[in-house]
């Protein structure tokens, strides 16, 4: 049987980083014995720190798919590897079982790495990605009010016992700073092995003014304005720290009730190192803006030279277009 090792996300746990690590250890990864192919053509975006969906789409064809295509170019006795936060999503499908089986029968030893994170930290994040790249027009608290993302890591885990497939569960909040290790470990190869990339964060997170700007051309302009907005200064600016959005402490309450009841059942499942944390509303809500702070939305020089750039540089195609 040929081994596949599955890094499923899921969303917002450092997937970007690592996938341009891959990229950048490819070489290394084929001297020990595991294939990392391009199959979606994106190792080049991916070693220059640009934001990248991983080597494989299963919205465009199934798994399955990938496998065999991978299987054959890969030298005999080598390992697969295939990364992409979104097989997070593929391990919850209804027939998820009947699509791990058929890899399974076609002579793959299935094994999967998931991230998890925090739920608060994660619910925040996952809200500024999708008012980033999805189009989001919703608020922080509508989000909040949504946010499940344990549930769902209970029904993996679940799914891949049944499977009889293995499954390592490791926290992003525990692990943020030494990923490649987990990663490591994961694949069977030495300690700091993989390559990592010279640049900082990768698909970073938005500042308050980032995030409101980009949900107003999200209201205003559609889903497709991320392309004006938050990926250049994503991509143009990687370094600049992030925020927690605005929230009132009462809400913040709320919400972590709520998620002390979700994360009982997969801490039950984890070792202690690994367990889910959900913190006090009086001791976590000095990490979110203040809604009343009357300088909540701010823009660096910086900032609005990438975005009138963008936005000029647009308005130029528009116009040269409407002459021809």
């Amino acid at each position: 049987m040929r081994t596949l090792y599955l890094h499923a996300g899921h969303g917002k746990t450092g997937s970007s980083f690592v996938q341009s690590a891959l990229a950048l250890s490819t070489d290394f990864l084929a001297q020990s014995g595991i294939t990392y192919p391009d199959l979606t053509n994106s190792f080049q975006d991916a070693r220059a720190g640009r934001i990248t969906s991983g080597n494989v789409h299963t919205n465009i064809k199934p798994l399955i798919a990938y496998a065999r295509d991978a299987h054959e170019q890969a030298p005999e006795g080598h390992a697969l590897l295939f990364s992409h936060e979104m097989l997070f999503g593929y391990l919850l499908q209804k027939d998820a079982p009947r699509l791990l089986g058929e890899i399974q029968q076609a002579g793959f030893d299935v094994r999967v790495l998931c991230f998890i994170r925090d739920p608060m930290e994660h619910a925040v994040s996952l809200y500024q990605q999708t008012v980033k790249r999805s189009g989001n027009t919703n608020s922080l608290v509508d989000s909040l009010e949504s946010y499940a993302q344990p549930r769902r890591v209970l029904r993996v885990m679940e799914t891949m016992q049944e499977l009889g497939i293995s499954i390592q569960v490791s926290n992003y909040s525990r692990h943020r700073r030494a990923l490649l290790a987990v990663i490591e470990n994961f694949l069977s190869i030495p300690r700091d092995s993989l390559k990592k990339p010279d640049f900082g964060v990768v698909n970073r997170s938005l500042t308050a003014g980032e995030l409101a700007l980009q949900s107003a051309f999200n209201r205003f302009y559609g889903k497709g304005s991320h392309r004006l907005i938050s990926d250049p200064l994503c991509n143009d600016l990687p370094d600049i720290k992030s925020e927690f959005p605005a929230l009132r402490e009462a809400q913040l309450a709320t919400f972590l009730k709520r998620m002390r009841g979700l994360v009982l059942p997969i801490n039950a499942r984890l070792p202690e190192n690994e367990h889910y944390h959900v913190p006090r509303a009086s001791d976590a809500i000095s990490r979110f803006r203040d809604p009343d702070d009357p300088k909540l939305l701010s823009f660096s020089h910086d900032q609005l030279e990438v975005i009138a750039r963008e936005l000029s540089n647009y308005m130029r195609a528009l116009e040269e277009k409407a002459k021809t």
